[in-house]
């Protein structure tokens, strides 16, 4: 079986979703012949070309503002580093340090990521970093490494502006992420096929891959929080959404948002349409919906109905308080944004501007200043109703 190459893009604390995309890999048996990341793209790659995926784990289930940084006194927000309550005393390290030190990160990444074993493996390892002041981007496998700058090099990628910039030979290095966040050019020039990307960040991929290359293009549909939320306690969701977003890249399962096994996806989609299901989906994460499981079509429909007839409650109470001139005249001149409401409530909003729509058709212009995906949601929601006899 042809190995594959995988490249990991840099998102700080987000890079716990590429652990749980890991996994899977393994799971699936999927050989790895080749990595390349960014920034803690990087830091992640170097593990996974050492095959430590349980020191990965380790890692990354107790990592902490404090267990990553050396701050000169605590902070009033631990797990939000750029709180504006924290404001004071990360101007005062920045001055007096010239940026944040994570030297505690280093030592922790040091304990796993041995330089001689790393060289040693049959796995290929390359980064991404920029020298300053020059912004001479650099590309570098470890072969083309110096020994004993290994290291260096992986915190070299991950100096992120704000951060302590690491010196080597003289030279000044920032994040690889402002030369290129998701390197597969890189990669490229080393494999020309059977590429896995495993993307945290905003930057797309390149416009100009060729469309015939063997390329499975991992991320997730959700947030997964800021750069520097490193909270141990969300790190096993966070892990188990890369390996179920995984697993669906590989046909394991089916569906846009929630993991359906294929046969279940096919009777939903069979029964209502692809894009009545697609509404559907919108409708279940408007609802949050639990999603990190695998889901029966049966399961689904049930619960979404479940959520709607409490959210509906929950909206006939809100109506009660509520002039519905006004709230129309709001909806129509300013959108529902001045409103302030939760999804599941506009939800159920258009939802009735839609029913109401079919002998009012002003309503459903109303219904139209909605956000496309609530509007779409509602549109599923009201197919789903009819087709199972419930009314609002």
């Amino acid at each position: 079986m042809e190995k594959y190459g995988v490249v990991l893009a840099g998102g700080g604390a987000k890079g716990v979703y590429q652990i749980g995309a890991w996994r899977a890999l393994r799971e699936l048996d999927i050989p790895i012949g080749r990595v390349v990341g960014t920034s803690v793209g990087a830091m992640n790659g170097a593990l996974m070309a050492l095959d430590d995926y349980d020191g990965a784990v380790g890692i990354w289930k107790s990592m902490s503002i404090e267990r990553g940084f050396r701050l000169p006194e605590p902070l009033r927000v631990p797990d939000k580093l750029f709180s504006l309550k924290n404001a004071d005393i990360l101007l005062r390290a920045l001055w007096k340090e010239h940026g944040l030190d994570i030297s505690p990160l280093r030592r922790r990444l040091e304990e796993r990521i041995d330089e001689n074993a790393l060289r040693r493996s049959r796995i290929d390892f390359g980064l991404v970093t920029v020298e300053v002041p020059r912004r001479k981007s650099y590309y570098l496998y470890k072969n083309q490494i110096p020994q004993g700058r290994l290291m260096d090099y992986i915190m070299a990628s991950a100096a992120y502006p704000g951060l302590k910039r690491p010196e080597i030979d003289g030279k000044s290095f920032i994040d690889g992420g402002l030369a290129d966040n998701v390197p597969v050019r890189m990669l490229l020039r080393r494999q020309k096929d059977h590429i896995i990307v495993v993307n945290i960040g905003d930057s797309p991929l390149p416009k100009d891959l060729d469309p015939g290359l063997d390329l499975y293009d991992i991320h997730p549909v959700d947030s997964l929080g800021k750069a520097f939320e490193f909270q141990p306690e969300t790190a096993e969701s966070k892990m188990e959404m890369g390996w179920y977003d995984t697993m669906k890249a590989f046909g394991r399962f089916s569906g846009e948002w929630m993991y359906f096994p294929a046969a279940e996806y096919e009777r939903l989609t069979r029964e209502f349409g692809v894009q009545t299901v697609s509404g559907l989906e919108h409708a279940a994460r408007l609802y949050g919906l639990d999603k990190l499981r695998v889901c029966t079509a049966e399961m689904f429909i049930r619960e979404l109905l479940q959520c709607d007839r409490v959210s509906s409650d929950k909206f006939n109470a809100f109506r009660s308080h509520i002039d519905p001139g006004v709230l129309l005249r709001v909806f129509y001149h300013k959108g529902a944004d001045e409103l302030h409401l939760t999804n599941d409530i506009l939800l159920q909003i258009a939802q009735r501007l839609l029913e109401a729509g079919k002998e009012r058709p002003h309503l459903r212009s109303v219904a139209q200043r909605l956000a496309p995906g609530i509007l779409r949601a509602a549109q599923s929601m009201v197919i789903l109703r009819r087709k199972t006899g419930r009314t609002a």
